[in-house]
């Protein structure tokens, strides 16, 4: 059975994730073809759905700005930083803002509901309602990637090509895996942990934290989603994934003269050894079996539902925030233009036409605010290369490494 739930769970994680599936003479990956069925059919009540976590996320952010509940898990969800409560609370209302049209015919309703300003976050045909529904469900996907053997297997399988080509431990692939399949975050948690136990030295962790913590699938899916990629997922993934390899390649052969090869300070350098019985094959096939056995459907649910809660709670809103107000501004001043205005010459070199370029150019910079707002600057482009481009440079963007700081 252990056998059976770790090969059967990994193959439908695949499947959902990254083969694309013809329907109704679409080719798409199956989290794309969801999007579009509830997009179709159940649009209304989702809008009403994220009606009611604007107000959630809006009563209780400020109610547990005063309020310690008893609960770990929600003040862990509902408490935040002053900035991170500033911007839930901007968010929940500018959505609200929007979507009922409060203060149509002022000067500051106008600019905020203006379609191309927050009419272009929220509301039926609104980049925030794709990201409410694709959340939800590729979240909910996620752990059959994740949980049930395949970071073990992949990890432990690829460890000694990681040893050579990446100098660092065989071991430092199950952390990249967790974060390709997972989230960047997840990656610089693991990582953190294994060099405080002696796993990694310092340096072996920078490169392991830059190089490897990328972007996770489902947030990818997204943007690939927004920019008019699901049909091509695996490969616009796939050259996320590729372009991280050889940056990977290239950062562990520099100076790094601040990282020197000193361990956790306490701890005893550790390795992990493949038993001598056993096959490197064997060995992984065990540890993703076990990790697999060891797992408990129930647990997965409630704690996939939990993220669901967290990104709807404490990212979604924030996105709405930065995004609506980028849009402002980028609609209203010149300001976008004015210091993206290099580029612009870059992106014509390149080949790129001088009305895409003028779109490209903005996008770039957009991306070190947050790495959704590039999608927003170019979704409307007509040229797929130029969408392309974007998608992937904003997911590969130094904010992403910020954040890790």
């Amino acid at each position: 059975m252990k056998h059976l739930k770790f090969i059967g769970l990994s193959v439908i994680g695949f499947l959902f994730f990254l083969m694309p599936i013809t329907l109704n003479s679409e080719s798409k990956i199956m989290i794309s073809h969801i999007v579009d069925a509830v997009t179709t059919h159940m649009l209304d009540s989702f809008i009403t759905l994220t009606i009611i976590m604007s107000w959630v996320v809006l009563v209780l952010t400020l109610i547990f700005t005063v309020y310690t509940a008893k609960n770990k898990p929600l003040n862990d969800i509902f408490k935040a930083s002053p900035l991170n409560v500033t911007l839930r609370v901007l968010g929940s209302m500018l959505y609200l803002m929007v979507v009922h049209q409060w203060l149509k015919g002022t000067v500051v309703g106008d600019v905020l509901i203006d379609p191309n300003t927050g009419g272009v976050m929220a509301g039926a045909d609104g980049l925030l309602t794709t990201l409410y529904i694709t959340f939800l469900v590729g979240i909910l996907a996620l752990p059959l990637l994740t949980h049930f053997g395949v970071v073990e297997f992949i990890g432990t399988l690829l460890g000694p090509l990681v040893v050579k080509v990446f100098k660092v431990p065989g071991y430092s692939t199950i952390d990249a895996i967790a974060s390709f399949v997972g989230d960047g975050t997840i990656g610089i948690v693991v990582t953190d942990q294994q060099y405080q136990r002696g796993y990694y030295n310092r340096r072996e962790a920078y490169i392991i934290a830059t190089s490897f913590s990328i972007v996770g699938i489902a947030f990818a899916a997204a943007v690939a989603e927004e920019l008019g990629f699901g049909h091509i997922f695996p490969i616009f993934y796939g050259a996320i994934v590729v372009i991280t390899l050889i940056l990977a390649f290239i950062t562990s052969r520099m100076p790094l003269k601040k990282f020197n090869d000193t361990y956790y300070p306490g701890t005893t350098p550790k390795t992990i050894e493949i038993p001598h019985d056993l096959s490197l094959f064997k060995h992984s096939y065990r540890l993703a079996v076990k990790q697999a056995d060891q797992v408990k459907l129930i647990q997965v649910v409630k704690e996939a539902c939990l993220n669901v809660l967290n990104i709807y709670v404490g990212f979604l809103p924030i996105i709405m925030t930065v995004g609506t107000l980028s849009l402002v501004i980028a609609e209203y001043t010149p300001f976008f233009s004015v210091i993206s205005f290099p580029f612009v010459y870059l992106y014509e070199w390149l080949g790129y036409a001088q009305s895409t370029a003028e779109m490209m150019a903005p996008a770039t910079l957009a991306g070190f605010a947050d790495m959704y707002l590039p999608a927003l600057f170019i979704t409307s482009s007509t040229s797929e290369a130029s969408r392309f481009f974007i998608g992937v440079l904003a997911l590969l963007n130094l904010s992403s490494y910020q954040r890790r700081a």
